[in-house]
This record gives C-alpha cells, structure tokens and sequence, in this order.
C-alpha cells in the first residue's frame, strides 16, 4: 500500500506517500497507521520502490493483510465502507439509551424498498421492514439497541431479500462499530450522543461521553478530566457515562501517552486540532448528522479546518466510491453539492466524522420540521426574504435550537426560542421577524397584511418541449438574472426538471432558451 497516515507531530496527522520518505531513516512504530483499519504500518520496500505493509503476524511471522485495503480502487460506497452510526439518547432521568441510525433514503429508493418488502435485520436477530413509518426520506432513522457485542465484536446488519436490497446497502452499510473493553466515546449533543467510530479522531478540549462497563476511568492515564453523568441502559446490563475532555495542558511524554492509550484500547486518534469542514456562506442549519442547505443551493463556501499547511480535501458527492479533491486558498474553498448530499473529508479520505453537507426543501411543512411552520390562511414554510401575506398568528415548530426576535413597527422587540412551539400573534403590517440556528441568520420574515395575488400557472409541457428542441443548441454561461428566475419555477414544474437541475449544475445553458425562459418568467411576474 502506498498511502498510510503520518502522525508527524503532536497532535497532528496527513495523509502521505510512501516514497515521501527515506527507508534507511528510523520511525517509531506509532508513526504510521493504515488508512483503511486504523492499525499501525510500517515503511518498507525494495530498490526505489517504497511501500506502507502491516506488521507481522505474531504466530507465523508474516505481515498481516489488510481486510479493507483497496489500493485506491473502493467496490463499496463511501457508506458501505464507514458502517453506520450509532447514538445515544439521553431522557429526562439522565439515563441514556442506545440506537443504529440509518440515513435518509432517496424517494424513489424508499418507494421501491417499500414496494419489494426489503426488510433490515440486526445482529441475526431484529427484522424491520422498511416503510415510511420506521425510517424517512428527510432524516436519519433510530433503531432501538439494547445490547453491545461482545469482545469488541461489530453489530452485523443484512437486507433482504438479498438480490432486491442492494441499492439500499449502497446507502447504508452491513456492519457498525461496537465497543472495546475500554468502551467508547461518542460527541456531546444535545440529545444525546453520536458514537466516534473506530479509526477515527478527536481532539483536546472538547467535551465527550465515554461510556465505559468499569464504575471508574482509568486512574493512571494522564489528561483525563472526566466525571460520571450517568448510564447507558440495556437489556440484561447498565454502563456508565463519564462526560469531560482530555486536557492539551500536559508534557508531551504525557500527550504521547495518552494518546497511546486511546489509540491501543478505544481505536481512536487525539488530535490537537480537529479537521473539518466549517461552512460560511449560505447560511445552514447544523444538526447533529450535519449541515442541512437549502435544496436549491449548488455550492457551499466554507473555512478548512486542518493542523497541516496545505490540507487535503477529499468530497464524496452521494454515495460516489472514489472522491473528488479540492483546493484551498487561505484555508477557504468551495464545496459543489450536485447530489442530495455530499460528504467532506479533511486530510483524510476515509472517516465517518467528516461534514455531511445535506440538501433538504425548506418548503415542507412539517410537524418534525427543521425550520418551521405556519398557520393561518395561505402562508407557507419560509425562506429569506419571503414576505408573509394576511398572516395575524403564526406558530413556529422548531426540532433544533432556534432563536426568534421580533421586531414590531412600533420599535418593541420580542424574543423567544428553544426547541418545540412558539406562536407570535397581534401581527401588524411592517413587522420583521428574525430566525436564527447555530448563531446564523436563516431567514427574515416580514409581515404584509394584504390580499396575496394568485399565482401565474407555468406551462411545463410546453417548456419540456422548448428545452428538448434547443438541447443541442450552442450553451453560454446562464446569466445570474436568468438563474435566480429559474429558482422560482423549479418546484413548481415536473416534466422539466431534469433540464432546469442539468443548467445549474452546467452552470450553462441554451442561448436560444435564455430569451424562451425570460418570456415565460416574465409573463408570470
């Protein structure tokens, strides 16, 4: 293998080549680990040609292979091949419980995953058919798991019938992670937990669960600066919760060690700096799987966290096998999301702790909402800078923290937000109301008491037709007055879809459509 992880410094980690580096040089066994299964390599070779092998194999000697080493040629999904993520969810006793989660499937996956009854099946032992009522096309599902295999076993997963449930394993995985002897550590959210799966990393100072079968943590690893916060409730066993952090304030003898330690018993690696993928512009809504942007959006600016100088940046669109790898400019690039969704990795191509950027409709109304939703005549799910018409009362319903000022016309500012239902009434012509999620401006609401005009009916077939006949026509870059016109209509059309998200993504579109769409779009205003 050519490609093995340098932990070159403290704290710090790249992904590097074997002919990098000098054979004849010594580098500790720690130094490098396998980017696939997380366990330690070393650099060997013969004349020129450099190359990363597992060391031997205790018993007879020889190096070891490595079960998910792929040379740069994946045959699974970038899912399959990081296995599924498993949750805590903690309730108003303090105890938590545990749950797989599967991601959520494309419409026409699910509709045809319904219709040839796949089902999924945990450990050999729970089966779950596969319907709208059990997991979703919009958020990741939670399946209750009330045990943890045993000796750091994985949880297996299959579909069937088998020869109907592939698509659907593209999307998901046929394993997770378990727990070591030494337990596991998941990320501190606000309903609970997500575990951080084997090979990869954390860092220092940030605050995460451990969740350990011993009543206390380890009393001689230095930078622990944990306490017990509860328990993990399962069938025939109880676990303890430590939350806390591991402290950067410690020699670098005492840095290795640590780091050692969580290395060798819990398979991951501390890291001073965690890389990811921080988005800037458009405005997202974070939620614990990720960042959710508007469906509309085809690209997301964003800062590149990274301890190295000149990070890597690998992007999974969809469940692609092989990334695409950016740029970056000062640490700032741009992400394209083309599919649904679109995984960022940093330094790293293969890890589950990576961005998930997520396209999802801020158009749907919705109980379990990530927005918000409105009452009261004709009112719709709001986006910046959209105006509600006749609107007296609106209730907002909100599954995420969010925050809602009010500014009347009057000059009087109201504040409200959490997680649940706030309702706003005795609204007044000229109101503004504000909605903000993870610090961010999402949208601005201002209030109009007047008749909302009907709406102009498009004709798709007969822009279905038009785009059909000029397909083959000479294409210019689609002009930014045109492409915000065509956001307009990209809901409201089925026919013409496939074409309007084709010209976005191109960036490019028919000369002769230009003038066609311009007429269409402004008949309608």
């Amino acid at each position: 293998m050519k490609t093995a992880l340098d932990f070159y410094a403290r704290g710090k980690q790249k992904e590097a080549n074997a002919d990098e580096y000098d054979r004849s040089r010594y580098y500790s066994r720690d130094r490098f680990i396998c980017p696939e299964c997380g366990e330690a390599v070393h650099l060997t070779g013969n004349g020129k040609n450099n190359h990363f092998a597992h060391y031997p194999d205790k018993n007879n000697n020889v190096s070891v292979e490595c079960d998910r080493r792929v040379d740069g040629n994946p045959t699974d999904s970038v899912y399959e091949r990081i296995g599924l993520p498993i949750y805590m969810r903690k309730i108003s006793s303090g105890d938590f419980y545990l749950y797989m989660g599967f991601k959520a499937l494309p419409s026409g996956l699910m509709e045809k995953a319904i219709k040839e009854s796949v089902s999924v099946k945990i450990g050999g032992k729970n089966t779950y058919r596969i319907n709208n009522e059990r997991f979703s096309c919009e958020d990741t599902a939670l399946i209750p798991l009330d045990y943890i295999p045993l000796s750091g076993h994985k949880y297996y997963i299959c579909y069937e019938p088998m020869n109907k449930a592939l698509a659907v394993s593209q999307h998901w995985s046929d394993y997770a992670d378990g727990f070591s002897f030494e337990g596991a550590i998941f990320i501190v959210s606000e309903q609970g937990g997500k575990k951080i799966r084997y090979g990869d990393s954390i860092t220092t100072d940030v605050e995460y669960y451990w969740v350990r079968r011993q009543p206390q943590l380890p009393y001689n690893i230095p930078g622990i600066d944990m306490e017990k916060c509860g328990r993990l409730i399962l069938k025939d066993n109880v676990l303890n919760v430590f939350c806390g952090s591991f402290s950067s304030d410690i020699s670098d003898s005492e840095f290795s060690y640590l780091t050692s330690y969580l290395r060798s018993n819990l398979k991951i690696h501390l890291l001073e700096k965690q890389p990811e993928f921080v988005p800037i512009w458009p405005p997202v809504v974070k939620t614990e799987d990720g960042y959710i942007i508007n469906n509309r959006e085809q690209s997301v600016y964003g800062y590149v966290v990274s301890g190295n100088d000149n990070p890597r940046i690998y992007v999974y669109q969809g469940i692609r096998k092989i990334p695409d790898e950016l740029v970056s400019a000062n640490h700032l690039t741009c992400v394209r999301v083309w599919d649904q969704e679109a995984l960022v990795n940093i330094d790293r191509k293969y890890v589950s702790s990576g961005t998930l950027l997520l396209k999802r409709s801020r158009n749907i109304i919705s109980n379990d909402a990530d927005v918000y939703e409105l009452i009261d005549d004709e009112c719709v799910a709001l986006e910046k800078g959209n105006i509600c018409r006749n609107c007296k009362k609106i209730l907002f319903q909100s599954g995420h923290q969010t925050d809602f000022i009010l500014i009347r016309k009057s000059g009087r500012i109201e504040k409200n937000g959490g997680i649940g239902e706030y309702i706003f009434e005795d609204l007044q012509d000229g109101d503004l109301i504000y909605v903000l999620q993870n610090r961010l401006l999402i949208s601005i609401l201002a209030v109009s008491i007047e008749k909302q005009q009907e709406n102009v009916t498009i004709s798709d077939e007969e822009l279905f037709r038009l785009f059909r006949k000029y397909k083959g026509t000479k294409k210019v870059k689609l002009p930014h007055k045109v492409r915000i016109q065509i956001y307009e209509i990209q809901e409201k059309v089925t026919l013409s879809r496939n074409y309007i998200d084709d010209v976005l993504k191109s960036n490019s579109i028919s000369t002769a459509m230009i003038k066609v769409l311009e007429e269409i779009l402004n008949e309608q205003n």
